[in-house]
């Protein structure tokens, strides 16, 4: 195969990778009808782990036992990021909460400064202030009384998912990255357990096609969607495959539409040009030197 032809076969991997992964926020937001957030956010880590089990016997062929305590930290950040997002999801439109969770990019730039002493460059603190701008415009074309816990849900559980990322980026120093990912789902699926087992009812009104929405969800976001971009990873670079992944807002607009229609203001128009422009120039800059 030339190069120009696997880079391209790289590109339309990653676009259906893209695809995938941008269906699940609708499909969560289906699945929150009869479960709970805690309860979505359990099945979502559950599924997610299996699926991931799979991936490494599949693709790695090297499952080991990570015995890090970091490894703890991992799955509870990312327990508290998924329930945060079902949280969100269920006062909000999936549009309004991908739209905000864009405010990932600033959490990233500041913790890999502060613990893995990462450098910003110039085009970065552009990048940081047109998304923080981004997700102002979004979150105040939204403001409702019955939706103030959603908007500031919206904006935590990122934080959740970026602090997640540091400390995996730590772990797979050392360890497989596939069974750091595993781990992440099982020790989140554990806490999420041992945590609905404490409050009581959780368990109660769950129903089969509320599940089935969830399952798909986790399938087609934490597995076939990653194993989609791992293998676009082959052909392109980790920069020029984000760029690609930068239109991920856009695909989840064209998909929640037809099913979770939202009033288009000047605001959410004008957020998610800034949002979608703030994550193109840090991945167009990056590739450049990739």
């Amino acid at each position: 195969m030339t190069t120009k032809k696997a880079q391209l076969l790289g590109v339309e991997l990653n676009l259906i990778s893209l695809l995938f992964s941008s269906i699940s926020p609708v499909l969560n937001k289906f699945s929150l009808v009869s479960l709970n957030p805690v309860i979505g956010a359990l099945f979502t880590s559950v599924f997610a782990a299996i699926f991931n089990l799979i991936l490494i016997f599949v693709m790695y062929h090297d499952f080991s036992i990570i015995r890090n305590k970091w490894v703890i930290a991992l799955g509870l950040s990312n327990a508290v990021g998924v329930i945060l997002q079902y949280i969100a999801l269920t006062l909000l439109s999936p549009v309004t909460v991908t739209l905000i969770a864009r405010i990932y990019l600033v959490y990233v730039f500041a913790l890999s400064y502060a613990f893995l002493k990462e450098k910003l460059v110039k085009w970065d603190y552009l990048a940081i202030a047109m998304c923080i701008g981004g997700s102002i415009f979004v979150s105040t074309g939204r403001i409702q009384i019955d939706s103030i816990w959603g908007i500031v849900c919206a904006f935590i559980y990122p934080l959740m998912y970026a602090i997640n990322n540091i400390i995996a980026k730590y772990l797979v120093e050392d360890n497989n990255p596939g069974n750091v990912l595993f781990y992440n789902h099982l020790v989140s699926a554990v806490l999420l357990f041992v945590y609905a087992l404490i409050i009581p009812g959780t368990f109660g009104g769950i129903q089969a096609k509320a599940v089935t929405f969830n399952f798909f969800g986790a399938f087609f976001n934490g597995f076939l969607s990653l194993l989609l971009f791992y293998t676009s990873l082959k052909f392109i670079t980790a920069g020029k495959a984000n760029i690609v992944r930068a239109l991920g807002p856009i695909v989840v607009i064209i998909y929640s539409y037809f099913f979770f229609p939202i009033q288009i203001t000047a605001n959410i128009i004008i957020g998610a040009l800034l949002l979608i422009t703030s994550t193109a120039i840090v991945t167009f800059t990056r590739a450049n030197t990739d």
